[in-house]
């Protein structure tokens, strides 16, 4: 029997500590909700969840930016709308300034709604914004939503210019022919036979102003539906000039590059020069054949717009979609973190439980051990 060391009294304060440290690290995980609460807990499941938790942020962004997309396009879609109504509106108009029975005065009154429906179109080409980004000028070229938590994943928009310059010029450039019973000085042509530069589909080139050689607007024509300038009901091939009187053309200001390029060719392609002399009859009072022709514009026209309207509502479809599949991958990828980084309350309850029994114990066993050596004192009397 020894009183310089109380051995028992020692392992009963050391085991008493442990317990009293594993009691603590139960309190701070239920405490905080968290099985890691530094990186000494799990180091390797600190690492992977930190990962997860950087990819469930990012898609979680991601999914936001998907949506802001899907408001970005409605703004769009929506002018565009506005846009079809008012084409719509213009073919009426067409059929209506074609009909014969109409005076001259009539068909200017005509010509006055046309302008105004295509200056308002213009007008909301250039006022439609999302986030101080213009959508229908052009501008709007290859716009790159984030739809991912990586570099590089991203879904591109691209609306083009909806002015009424561009769907002119756009209509030039697919070489359109309408019907025309009304001979004009504007109407009449002469034939350019063919010079060596057949095609095997036997189309050949045609149209030149009258009483000149100068191609306006050359393209390949077919002999079957393109009929001789002399003959009646000929087709009359659209050039810009067929629409001035409702709507000053620019070349130069074309801003899709593809047209441009359709309309300013030489005469190894499909169409050639047109648009930057054509002549300015905005002051000329509408006939028949101008109505014709804006049939013919009103036509390729809707074409246009309905064309980027399904586009958009395509990419809309699509970023719905996204957003669903980030959404889900976000959750599931929340589960597995949460397993990795989350405290199981019922288990570590138990713990804790069993710590503090323990802990109890061992303060009970201390307290003991250092009564112990009291029954030395028995020797020295």
């Amino acid at each position: 029997m020894v009183v310089k060391h109380n051995i028992t009294a020692m392992n009963s304060n050391r085991m008493f500590n442990l317990t009293n440290k594993s009691q603590a690290k139960s309190t701070e995980k239920l405490s905080s909700g968290y099985k890691i609460n530094r990186a000494a807990d799990d180091a390797a499941g600190l690492s992977i969840s930190e990962k997860m938790r950087r990819q469930i942020r990012g898609l979680t962004q991601a999914s936001a930016n998907a949506a802001d997309g899907i408001s970005c396009v409605q703004t769009a879609e929506g002018a565009l709308n506005e846009v079809h109504d008012m084409l719509q509106r213009m073919n009426e108009l067409a059929v209506k300034g074609a009909n014969g029975t109409l005076t001259t005065a009539d068909r200017s009154y005509v010509q006055m709604e046309v302008r105004q429906l295509m200056s308002e179109i213009d007008r909301i080409q250039s006022t439609t914004t999302f986030n101080e980004q213009n959508l229908l000028d052009g501008s709007f070229q290859n716009i790159g939503l984030q739809v991912g938590s990586e570099s590089g994943q991203h879904i591109a928009i691209t609306i083009g210019n909806m002015c009424t310059n561009d769907l002119i010029a756009s209509a030039l450039s697919k070489g359109i022919c309408y019907q025309t019973n009304d001979h004009t000085s504007l109407c009449d042509g002469q034939d350019l036979p063919p010079i060596g530069n057949e095609r095997p589909d036997g189309l050949y080139y045609q149209y030149a102003w009258p009483g000149t050689s100068t191609h306006v607007k050359i393209q390949y024509v077919n002999l079957n539906t393109v009929q001789p300038w002399s003959a009646a009901g000929h087709s009359h091939l659209l050039a810009a000039r067929d629409l001035t009187v409702f709507h000053s053309f620019s070349y130069s200001a074309i801003t899709d590059e593809r047209v441009k390029n359709r309309l300013t060719t030489d005469g190894t392609a499909l169409l050639g020069p047109t648009g930057g002399t054509e002549e300015d009859l905005s002051g000329r009072a509408p006939d028949i054949r101008d109505f014709q022709a804006l049939n013919a514009f009103a036509k390729s026209a809707i074409e246009d717009v309905s064309e980027t309207r399904s586009n958009l509502g395509a990419i809309q479809n699509r970023l719905e979609h996204t957003i669903s599949n980030l959404d889900n991958i976000v959750e599931n990828t929340t589960s597995a973190e949460s397993a990795i980084r989350d405290t199981d309350i019922a288990t570590e309850m138990v713990k804790y439980a069993n710590n503090n029994i323990l802990a109890q114990a061992g303060q009970s066993m201390l307290s003991q051990a250092n009564q112990s050596n009291q029954s030395a004192l028995s020797l020295l009397q």
